[in-house]
């Protein structure tokens, strides 16, 4: 056994260095090893990278889908007679929001013309399939039973304005 200290060869029952006097672990000073930084395994990188590149993968992948118009439809109109209006106005396009302000109404306004052809808001109501008016244009019929117990029809017009499906127009 040497001294932790100065190298020096010692005795196992030696208490002390004769050279520097550095208690021995006979001595009762037990030496303790520095522990070294803790490196992750080339496991543990390869993991951390999959996982990173599966995220990378899983962003670029929604950020590239389209919500499809019969989606983006229900959405909308559910806002509208839930009279969340600050969702609802998330789907307008510009050419609906002219639309709105060149016959003085507002989101609002829409809403409660909705709420009014439905009959209330615990009418119940589903969702058309969408049908191709023009490229690039669809529209979702919209039954319903109204209060007085005839059948209803609104048809919501959306338009792709590059990635997304907008709301441009309802017809009652």
């Amino acid at each position: 056994m040497n001294c932790v200290k100065c190298g020096a060869e010692l005795h196992e029952d030696q208490k002390v260095c004769i050279q520097c006097g550095t208690r021995t672990a006979a001595g009762g000073h037990f030496h303790v090893e520095e522990k070294q930084a803790w490196r992750p395994s080339k496991n543990a990188i390869y993991g951390a990278i999959g996982g990173a590149l599966l995220l990378i993968i899983v962003i670029v992948a929604m950020s590239l889908r389209i919500v499809p118009p019969q989606t983006v439809a229900q959405q909308w109109f559910d806002s509208m007679v839930s009279r969340n209006y600050s969702k609802a106005s998330r789907y307008h396009s510009e050419q609906f929001k002219h639309e709105m302000q060149t016959t003085m109404s507002d989101t609002q306004t829409k809403s409660e013309m909705i709420i009014d052809r439905l009959g209330g808001v615990q009418t119940a109501y589903t969702f058309g399939a969408p049908s191709t008016v023009s490229p690039g244009q669809v529209s979702v019929p919209v039954t319903f039973t109204g209060s007085d117990g005839q059948p209803g029809t609104i048809t919501i017009l959306l338009g792709q304005f590059g990635r997304k499906w907008l709301i441009t127009g309802v017809a009652y």
